[in-house]
């Protein structure tokens, strides 16, 4: 593997990697305009084809003593001054044995808030460090990584490939609203404005308007557990159109009828608490109503059930699946 040329800290003299936008010493910044980074979910996959790391010895703590619970540190990547993403290999005491991924943050981190650090596991051997679980529903790794981002917005520098203020708190706001607040409730529809609104959920609101009656909003980054042909039977307004959604970061809207699949594929297999406001029996009806071919495709863009799995109509049950104020 090719290893890149060390260059000097211009403020304490450290030696560092080319390739580091930081001093991992004391976080000066080392280039004015860095390359475009590596998102944090392809970095803990490009590992094991060989890429260029940076040292776990160019760090300011380490995992001495700490081993058995979060594993010896295999991979490190500076995010920001104070601000390390880490892939460990699994410790003794994890099962089954897979690499564990970290957010890991420094005291003296000029990005991260207090507020942030207390969503953190400080570590027992290794003063005035935090540690967070790089796993999707941990509140801090959002937190942490929307400040982070944020300081290197605030810098000049940009952010990682993939990354954006927009989506961090986007997601943030599904994960932790007390930090983020909850979604906004949109004041208008592709059928015109809200006459009123029932809360489902966080992201999830009921609107009425004149002219389509009650639609279903959902917020994009529930949109992620839709199959395809679902995200197609919605309307979205139209900055999100000419801007695309996955930059905007809105809402996908849905008429009653429509809603029933969203509903369905949102609330399958899932424990949420929102599920308990939806007549489960109904919303099968009326899937099996308005999408009689639902579950009958390749299993690509919609779901394929096999004949065991397939929506049996409740006799009686209507399909009115929801009761609107």
């Amino acid at each position: 593997m090719d290893h890149h040329n060390q260059k000097k800290c211009p403020d304490c003299g450290k030696e560092a990697s080319d390739t580091l936008y930081f001093c991992p010493q004391c976080g000066c910044r080392l280039v004015e305009l860095p390359p475009e980074g590596l998102n944090r979910q392809q970095a803990s996959k490009e590992i094991l084809v060989g890429i260029e790391q940076t040292p776990a010895s160019d760090l300011p703590f380490c995992f001495d003593g700490l081993e058995d619970e979060y594993g010896p540190i295999q991979y490190a990547e500076i995010l920001c001054p104070g601000v390390y993403f880490i892939v460990a290999k699994a410790g003794k005491n994890e099962f089954p044995p897979f690499a564990c991924e970290y957010l890991a943050v420094t005291e003296d981190s000029p990005a991260i808030s207090s507020q942030a650090r207390a969503y953190g596991a400080a570590l027992p051997t290794v003063p005035k460090v935090w540690l967070y679980d790089y796993d999707y529903f941990s509140k801090g790794k959002h937190i942490v990584e929307y400040e982070a981002h944020r300081y290197l917005a605030e810098q000049g520098v940009p952010l990682p490939r993939g990354c954006s203020l927009i989506e961090d708190r986007s997601f943030g706001m599904e994960v932790c609203p007390e930090y983020f607040g909850e979604f906004p409730i949109p004041t208008e529809t592709p059928w015109g404005a809200v006459l009123r609104h029932d809360r489902l959920w966080n992201g999830l609101y009921w609107l009425e308007t004149a002219a389509a009656g009650w639609t279903l909003a959902v917020a994009y980054p529930f949109c992620g557990g839709l199959w395809s042909d679902t995200l197609e039977l919605a309307a979205l307004m139209e900055y999100d159109r000419a801007n695309g959604i996955e930059n905007t970061c809105g809402y996908r809207f849905f008429t009653y009828e429509s809603s029933c699949l969203p509903l369905y594929e949102l609330e399958f297999g899932e424990e949420n608490p929102w599920t308990e406001k939806i007549d489960d029996a109904a919303l099968q009806n009326a899937i099996l109503n308005y999408f009689p071919q639902y579950g009958s495709g390749d299993g690509d863009s919609g779901p394929c059930f096999s004949i065991d799995e397939q929506i049996q109509p409740t006799p009686g049950a209507g399909t009115d699946f929801y009761s609107f104020p």
